[in-house]
Order: C-alpha cells, then sequence, then structure tokens
C-alpha cells in the first residue's frame, strides 16, 4: 500500500508541473495577443516578467527532492503543514513573486480535498 506521504508527493508534482503547463500557455497567449495588437508590448512584457519568475519557481520546487521530515504514520494535515511551510520558506528566500504561493497553496487544497474524499471501493 502506498503511503499518504508518497501519494501526496505524486499528485503534487503532477499539480506543479499542469501548472507550469498553463502559465506557458498564457505567455504564448501573450505573444499572440500582442502580435494581434490586444495588448501593447509594455503589457506583454510586465505580465512576461511576473510569469517567468513564477516558471523559475515551480521548476526550483520541481527540482527539489520532495523529501520532507515526515513520520511514517504523519496524518495528511501533519503533511500538508509541512509542505506548505518548507514552499512558503523556499519562496522569500529565492525572492520568486508572492503570488506563486497562493496559486501552489491552491493546487495543494485540491490534492487534499482529493486525497480525503471517500474512495470508491477497488481505486487508488
Amino acid at each position: 500500500m502506498v503511503s499518504t506521504y508518497r501519494k501526496f508527493i505524486r499528485l503534487l508534482q503532477l499539480e506543479i508541473e499542469s501548472l507550469h503547463d498553463e502559465i506557458e500557455i498564457i505567455l504564448a497567449t501573450l505573444d499572440r495577443r500582442l502580435a494581434d495588437h490586444e495588448i501593447t508590448d509594455y503589457v506583454r512584457n510586465e505580465n512576461c516578467a511576473i510569469l517567468r519568475n513564477e516558471l523559475l519557481g515551480l521548476e526550483d520546487f520541481l527540482r527539489t527532492e520532495f523529501t520532507f521530515d515526515v513520520r511514517d504514520d504523519a496524518s495528511l494535515d501533519e503533511i500538508v503543514t509541512q509542505v506548505k511551510a518548507y514552499l512558503r520558506r523556499r519562496l522569500e528566500e529565492r525572492q520568486y513573486v508572492p503570488a506563486l504561493y497562493g496559486l501552489v497553496d491552491h493546487r495543494i487544497d485540491k490534492i487534499v480535498a482529493y486525497l480525503k474524499s471517500p474512495e470508491p471501493t477497488g481505486s487508488r
């Protein structure tokens, strides 16, 4: 049986990769909107700077080993508390945009809701 910790970490990696892909799509959309004269070069550049900083933060987090000092019998809430504290600390230390914490925090909450939902027979 896969531990709660391993399930959580696998899902978190997938969610961060998904968020990374979504930001890449937004960057491409900004380029298209600039080419179509829907936005100015200034608006595109300002938004791209923020989005690229978010991408760097996500890539940095994905490069971590995803190993936390968590007991084998730790509850999901204990795991989440530790991961969120680590994430906040790392984002502040590396000076990534503060909004990135909110984006990842939302994904973490989504994972928690999934893991706490009733399990259909024979799944997970």
